[in-house]
């Protein structure tokens, strides 16, 4: 296991070199690999979780609480409006398919 964190570090620092030279594609990848081989401590995470719960389904509970309480604050620097965003979307994906629907129907 430690293998993987210890080949994830520098692919991470690789990505980010990549990323500052402007070779995206690069950077992309390397990052892609360094996300695949380090899942950024998550079992330790459950594992901690699960040693103070001592119980699976509060310990799901708690994971899935925090991943929602990162998202939220994702949305919030990121001033995206939830609301606003499904109502487009929704709104496109209907167009799409009234077209699609018109133009082979």
């Amino acid at each position: 296991m430690y293998v993987l964190y210890a080949l994830a570090v520098p692919l991470f620092g690789l990505s980010y070199l990549f990323f500052k030279k402007g070779k995206k594609a690069i950077g992309n990848a390397t990052l892609g690999i360094a996300m695949f081989l380090n899942p950024l401590g998550y079992d330790w995470v459950v594992y901690g979780v699960n040693c103070l719960t001592h119980d699976y389904w509060m310990t799901m509970s708690v994971m899935y609480m925090m991943a929602g309480s990162f998202f939220i604050g994702f949305m919030y620097l990121y001033n995206i409006n939830p609301i606003k965003s499904f109502s487009y979307h929704a709104k496109n994906t209907h167009k799409h398919i009234k077209s699609k629907i018109a133009k082979n129907g």
